[in-house]
């Protein structure tokens, strides 16, 4: 499995790709992820494995729709 020093490291070659290549929208994306990703990993210190975009949103968005837990 990634950690997430794999993960960053993999966002910021993908953010230079396309800064080099003038692709702004993709660029501003990248950056969106990277400081989620860094949010992240400031709530949890202990985590070592790079979450899933999904689980990052969660931590992050835990009201929203698509991140409920239901016990039954």
């Amino acid at each position: 499995m990634a950690t997430i020093a794999d993960q960053f490291q993999t966002y910021r070659s993908a953010l230079a790709e396309a800064q080099a290549k003038g692709e702004s929208a993709i660029a501003s994306k990248i950056e969106q992820q990277i400081k989620e990703l860094e949010e992240f990993q400031q709530r949890h210190p202990e985590e070592a494995e790079a979450p899933s975009p999904f689980e990052v949103f969660c931590d992050l968005n835990p009201s929203d729709i698509n991140c409920r837990v239901y016990d039954d």
